[in-house]
């Protein structure tokens, strides 16, 4: 099987060859390549498609893993569109220095986006091009898509967004409203431009960040209508929201995601892996692996291996699992410690 296939045949819930493997790297491929974060993401004339793709690609030739992200990825795509400000350490991770609406009264109509200013955005749609044309057929591309909070407090702030959810839900509303068009927006284009499935990266909509009930009351119907647009183009979407999901207090959150259509659900840390497959593994595909901060980040490489083969005998029978680390990886993460867990993986099959 190519990785492609051994990807599609997981998120279909069938037993590939071997488990696949995603590293959902984001911004490590400019080590890799040795550029700074600036002249890939930031240039003067805007986002550089070609070193972004090609970090991409030499990463993945380097490591050897099935799917990748099809750009070099930060959170500030949309906080620029609107007026915030997005800091590019030279060798740092981009990171938003001030958000776009510090004023529930800043924040347009999710009609008036067309009026927008596209920002970097196509910039990465053609890395998206690129690295399809060049690996696309072997290698499965996700969409890296925000989840709806997560976007939305990108774009207000996220203690700002909390206070809005507690004290002024309309204002909260919307700004997850206009969040859930721009992961629209962000969804079509990058399938569009060769993505295969979308990967919704929802940090912050989750119990590790909101109350349960506003996971219900803003999350599920925001993931539902991004479910809506990429179902507009027959592509699949996992979700990955922050939280310890398997325990039973929150199994509720859980089925509540299964129940808009996703095919996927990435447990990250402090999570049972053999609970998730237990529950949910003839329902969806489980996704996830091992712990950044307390495996992967501090390792030493036998520690990895042996922490990746007891995640894989936990969630790898009957198939529809995808090994992952906890979270995406970066730029200064030890490269040897992601080679030892996909040496694991492919040893045990």
């Amino acid at each position: 099987m190519t990785s492609r296939e051994r990807m599609d045949a997981a998120l279909r819930g069938e037993k590939p060859d071997r488990v696949p493997i995603f590293l959902r790297d984001l911004t490590l491929g400019l080590d890799v390549c040795d550029y700074t974060t600036p002249e890939v993401c930031a240039r003067p004339n805007g986002y550089d498609a070609d070193k972004s793709a090609r970090c991409v690609v030499e990463t993945q030739r380097l490591l050897g893993h099935d799917c990748v992200v099809g750009g070099i990825h930060d959170l500030g795509l949309d906080v620029e569109r609107f007026g915030g400000c997005v800091e590019f350490p030279e060798r740092g991770i981009p990171f938003v220095a001030r958000p776009a609406f510090t004023s529930a009264d800043d924040i347009p109509d999710p009609g008036d986006l067309a009026a927008a200013p596209p920002g970097r955005l196509p910039g990465l749609a053609r890395s998206y091009q690129l690295v399809r044309e060049q690996i696309g057929n072997q290698v499965a591309i996700a969409a890296n898509v925000e989840g709806p909070v997560t976007k939305a407090g990108l774009l207000r702030g996220l203690d700002a967004l909390l206070l809005d959810m507690m004290r002024d839900p309309p204002a909260a509303r919307a700004a997850v409203d206009l969040a859930v068009e721009l992961c629209c927006e962000h969804v079509r284009v990058l399938l569009d431009a060769g993505a295969d499935f979308v990967f919704v990266a929802a940090a912050s909509d989750g119990p590790a960040a909101i109350r349960p009930e506003h996971y219900v009351e803003y999350t599920i119907p925001g993931l539902a209508r991004i479910i809506s647009a990429a179902r507009e183009r027959e592509a699949p979407v996992v979700f990955h929201p922050h939280g310890p999901f398997t325990d039973s207090r929150f199994h509720h959150l859980v089925d509540a995601a299964v129940e808009t259509g996703i095919v996927g659900f990435q447990f990250g840390e402090d999570n049972d892996f053999a609970v998730g497959k237990r529950h949910w593994g003839t329902r969806i595909c489980i996704l996830g692996g091992v712990d950044i901060p307390s495996v992967l980040l501090p390792g030493p490489p036998e520690r990895i291996r042996e922490v990746t083969r007891n995640v894989l005998t936990q969630a790898r029978t009957g198939g529809g699992f995808v090994l992952m680390p906890s979270c995406s990886v970066h730029r200064g993460f030890p490269l040897a410690h992601l080679q030892a867990m996909t040496d694991a993986a492919r040893a045990r099959g």
